[in-house]
């Protein structure tokens, strides 16, 4: 697996926010063992990165049971010889992790495509996978069929040239309808399946703009700078308007009946490497336009 270094911080801490599911202490005897490297070389745990270093990680560490192919329906929107992009749906996790082989993505990517037609240098139990959503949040996601194919994306990713925007219903009413969040966020030292804003993390970046607002609601469309996780979900509840349904990240009362936050990649924009613009829109799915319609956003 290779990593591309877009932030000038120890290389321990770098791969722990990359590679959430490996905890950092690992991750230090890793690097000692040198089955971590960057440019190839030996480096400590402490080592600062710079930007765009190529750090290495051997495929070793991502050692898992065989993921087998699942007939897992996709929405493809576009695809060619290099790369697919697909509308994921909700309740879909991007690949495995721990425990969880079966039911993902990569699952489904593997019946579709068959391993020899997907990238496998981002880490063996992720072929294809160039970026990540979370479970629950729909829309746009890159797919790279071939190795080439998911270096030239990876690096588009890094050094943020690709452009992402995202729908998602918040609680509360703005009195700035667009903005700048920018500011630094790291794991939550209580909880480390969440993050949160703190000046020991990496720097994140969302611009946003209210499309509609009703009393107590808003819809808002979020553009991404930076691809922190869970980034737009922390950013929302920092300004005080969590998403709807969020269960982690500020957990408002209300009357519906939701158990996820109602969060949708809507638009996906780069050049590819031919020199083409490629533009993607994606519609919010039924659930989502339900709950506008609802709402009357």
């Amino acid at each position: 697996m290779i990593l591309i270094a877009d932030d000038l911080i120890r290389v321990d801490k770098y791969i722990s926010d990359e590679l959430d599911e490996i905890p950092r202490e690992k991750i230090k005897d890793f690097i000692k063992s040198s089955l971590i490297k960057v440019n190839n070389e030996k480096v400590k745990p402490s080592t600062k990165l710079k930007m765009g270093d190529e750090i290495f990680i051997d495929d070793s560490l991502f050692e898992v049971p065989e993921i087998v192919p699942e007939d897992i329906p996709l929405d493809i929107v576009y695809e060619n010889d290099d790369f697919a992009v697909i509308n994921k749906q909700k309740n879909l996790i991007v690949h495995p992790a721990g425990s969880i082989v079966t039911g993902t993505l990569v699952n489904a990517l593997l019946f579709k495509y068959g391993y020899d037609g997907l990238s496998h240098i981002g880490g063996e139990d992720r072929p294809g996978i160039v970026h990540r959503l979370d479970k629950d949040t729909t829309g746009l996601m890159l797919i790279a069929k071939n190795n080439e194919s998911y270096r030239y994306l990876k690096e588009l990713f890094e050094t943020r040239q690709v452009r992402k925007e995202y729908l998602a219903i918040v609680f509360g009413n703005f009195d700035q309808k667009s903005g700048r969040i920018e500011n630094f966020m790291d794991r939550d030292p209580h909880n480390r399946r969440k993050m949160s804003v703190r000046p020991s993390g990496r720097k994140a970046i969302s611009e946003y703009q209210v499309l509609s607002e009703v009393d107590g609601f808003s819809l808002v469309k979020v553009h991404i700078v930076t691809g922190r996780t869970h980034q737009i979900r922390v950013h929302m509840t920092d300004i005080n308007h969590p998403l709807l349904g969020d269960p982690v990240y500020g957990n408002f009362k209300h009357k519906f009946n939701l158990d996820h936050p109602l969060l949708h990649c809507t638009h996906l924009a780069f050049i590819d490497k031919n020199g083409r613009e490629m533009v993607f829109d994606k519609e919010v799915p039924e659930e989502f336009d339900r709950y506008k319609q609802i709402l009357g956003l």
